[in-house]
């Protein structure tokens, strides 16, 4: 399954194995994990495994994050997207089965309106396919 689309100053596309380095990065992040439980990540092997779990939702669900990069340095610079939440063990203020819209960026690339910018774009994407 492959998804790609643009915004004007990033690519957001499926989340590879070859990012695996700068999903170290953000998920080893403690200021990143202050406000999701404050249990960053601490090997490598754990960054492949959120990316073998991000590819199983693209496989089982025909849904998942999309890695997201900077077009003017090429840069991995986190993720953003949808998700689709089911069972018992994803409820989320007593609802289940939900798609979410979600984003987690490395610090460095903070404050500068990626957020917005690809939450917008995943939106029209759920909307429109």
């Amino acid at each position: 399954m492959e998804f790609h689309l643009e915004t004007d100053r990033l690519i957001l596309r499926e989340i590879r194995k070859t990012d695996t380095n700068g999903m170290f990065e953000l998920d080893s992040n403690e200021k990143v994990h202050e406000y999701l439980g404050k249990n960053p990540i601490n090997t490598i092997l754990q960054a492949e495994e959120n990316i073998q779990f991000i590819h199983q939702q693209y496989q089982e669900l025909g849904i998942g994050r999309f890695a997201c990069i900077e077009k003017e340095t090429g840069e991995f610079i986190g993720w953003s997207g949808l998700k689709l939440n089911t069972g018992t063990k994803e409820a989320l203020n007593g609802y289940q089965d939900f798609v979410d819209i979600g984003y987690r960026f490395i610090p460095r690339f903070w404050g500068k309106g990626y957020a917005s910018e690809t939450a917008f774009a995943s939106l029209e994407f759920g909307f429109k396919k």
